[in-house]
C-alpha cells in the first residue's frame, strides 16, 4: 500500500514538474534560450528522479536485510523452550516470545508497549505474576549487573511451576536506562527430581544408621541381658532379706526394667523380622491401645478422642508390630500434651485404598531442627529417651509398605499422619486369621 503511494505521488510530481516548467519557459524566457533550458530541465530532472530512485533502492535493501535480521532473530526465539523477553528502559515490552505468550496468556493481546502492570489487567490468573515481575526488575536495575532470581508462576492444576530467569540491564553511555533483556527457564523438573535424589540419599542415610545400630545391637543387647538377669535377681533376693532399704531396691528393679526394655528396642532393630500378615479389624487395635493408654493420659489429665467410622476396617498386617506403633505415637503425644490438653486420633479410608490414621495433639510441639532428626536412633528430646521409639515406628511402618509424616509448630501441637495398604502384596497366614 505504501508504495503504491509513493507510485502516485511520483507521477503527480512529475507531472507537475514538466507542465510548471513548460508553462514559464514558454512564457518568461526568451526564444533564443528556450532549447537549451529545456535540456537543462530534462538533465535536472534525470538526477533527481536518479538520486531518489537511488537512495530509495539502497533503503529498501537495508530495510530487507533488516527485516531478514528481524525475521531470523524472531525464528531463533520462538524455537527456545526458555521464557524471553526484551523490554526498553521504561520497562516495556518489545518482543517476547511465543513460549512467554503462552506461558502468561497473551497470544492475542497486543502486548508492545505496555509494562507488565498493564498487560497483568488482560489475566486474572497471572497478574499477580506479572505484577511481581516488575519487581525483581527493579532488583535488575539497581545492582547495575546481571540478576539471576527464581520467579513462581501458578498453574491452572493448582501447582507451580519453578524459573530460574536471568536479567541483564543495559544502559546507554550516559548511564540512562536503555533496555533489559530476560530469560527464563523452568526447573520444575530439575528441582524435583534434586528434591527426590535429597529424599533418597536422606532414606540411605537413615538407613545405614539403622545397619550400624543394628550390628551394634547384636553385638550388645546378648551381652547385657545375661549380667542384667543376675543383676535384677540379686535386686529381688535382697528386696525379700532387706526391708530397711526397699526404696533402693525399687530404683534399682526399676532401672533395669528400663535397661530391658532399651536392649528389646535394641533386639528388635538387630534381628530382621518375618513378618506374618493377618487379616484384622484396625478399629479393634486402635480401640485396644486407647484402652491400654487410658490409664497413662489420665495421669497427665490428657483426653483421648477417637473418631472413626462406621464401616469396617479390614487390614492386613501384623498386629503387635500395629499396636507397638501406635502406642509409641500416642504415648509420645500424650506426654507431649499440656495439662487439660487433648489427643484426637482420626480413621479414613484414602482414594488409594489405604487407611489414613491421623494422630494429633495441642502440646508443645516439635522445632523444624527436630523435625530433621525425627526417627533417628538416639536422638530424644526425652531427658531419659533413647530415641529408638521411634525408630522402631518407622521401620514398622516401612515393613508394612507405608507412609508416616509429623507436621508440627512450635507450641500449636503436633499431628501424625500415617498411611497404610489395606492389602499387602504377599501370602496371608490364613491359618491365624481373626475379625
Amino acid at each position: 500500500m505504501r508504495k503504491k503511494r509513493l507510485i502516485i505521488l511520483y507521477f503527480i510530481t512529475s507531472l507537475i514538474w514538466i507542465y510548471s516548467t513548460n508553462y514559464v519557459i514558454n512564457h518568461f524566457v526568451p526564444s533564443g534560450l528556450v532549447w537549451q533550458l529545456e535540456r537543462m530541465k530534462e538533465v535536472f530532472y534525470v538526477v533527481v528522479t536518479g538520486g531518489f530512485l537511488y537512495f530509495f533502492m539502497n533503503k529498501s535493501k537495508e530495510l530487507n536485510e533488516s527485516k531478514q535480521d528481524q525475521e531470523r532473530l524472531s525464528t531463533l526465539i520462538n524455537s527456545m523452550v526458555d521464557f524471553v523477553n526484551f523490554k526498553d528502559g521504561e520497562g516495556r515490552w518489545i518482543e517476547a516470545n511465543e513460549f512467554g505468550l503462552k506461558l502468561f496468556q497473551l497470544e492475542h493481546i497486543d502486548y508492545r508497549g505496555k509494562k507488565d502492570s498493564e498487560l497483568a489487567q488482560y489475566t486474572n490468573f497471572y497478574a499477580e505474576a506479572l505484577i511481581n515481575c516488575e519487581v525483581t526488575d527493579e532488583e535488575a536495575w539497581r545492582n547495575k549487573k546481571i540478576t539471576r532470581v527464581e520467579e513462581v508462576l501458578p498453574v491452572h492444576d493448582g501447582s507451580t511451576k519453578i524459573f530460574d530467569t536471568i536479567k541483564v540491564p543495559l544502559f546507554n553511555p550516559d548511564g540512562s536506562r536503555q533496555g533489559l533483556v530476560i530469560i527464563g527457564r523452568d526447573i520444575t523438573e530439575k528441582r524435583d527430581m534434586v528434591q527426590q535424589l535429597e529424599e533418597r540419599e536422606e532414606r540411605l542415610r537413615r538407613t545405614e544408621k539403622l545397619s550400624v545400630v543394628g550390628e551394634l545391637a547384636a553385638s550388645v543387647a546378648h551381652e547385657i541381658r545375661n549380667p542384667l538377669t543376675s543383676l535384677k535377681g540379686f535386686v529381688q533376693l535382697m528386696q525379700v532379706e532387706d526391708p530397711k532399704h526397699q526404696l533402693y531396691y525399687q530404683i534399682m528393679h526399676d532401672e533395669l526394667n528400663r535397661i530391658n526394655f532399651i536392649v528389646g528396642e535394641l533386639l528388635l532393630l538387630a534381628k530382621p523380622q518375618l513378618v506374618k500378615f493377618t487379616t484384622i479389624e484396625l478399629k479393634k487395635i486402635l480401640h485396644d491401645v486407647i484402652s491400654l493408654l487410658s490409664t497413662e493420659a489420665s495421669l497427665y489429665n490428657v483426653r483421648i478422642e477417637s473418631h472413626f467410622p462406621d464401616e469396617n476396617f479390614p487390614i492386613e498386617c501384623e498386629p503387635n508390630q500395629l499396636k507397638q506403633l501406635f502406642i509409641n505415637i500416642i504415648k509420645n503425644a500424650i506426654e507431649a500434651s499440656i495439662n487439660g490438653g487433648q489427643v484426637s486420633i482420626f480413621l479414613d479410608r484414602s482414594e488409594d485404598d489405604q487407611a489414613s490414621i491421623l494422630i494429633k495433639d495441642n502440646g508443645c510441639g516439635i522445632s523444624d531442627e527436630r523435625l530433621k532428626k525425627i526417627g533417628e536412633p538416639f536422638y530424644s528430646s526425652k531427658e531419659k529417651g533413647t530415641g529408638l521409639g521411634l525408630t522402631v515406628s518407622f521401620k514398622i511402618v516401612q515393613s508394612h509398605k507405608g507412609t508416616i509424616k509429623f507436621n508440627s509448630q512450635k507450641n500449636q501441637g503436633t499431628s501424625v499422619s500415617i498411611s497404610l495398604p489395606l492389602t499387602q502384596e504377599i501370602p496371608i497366614d490364613n491359618d491365624h486369621k481373626t475379625a
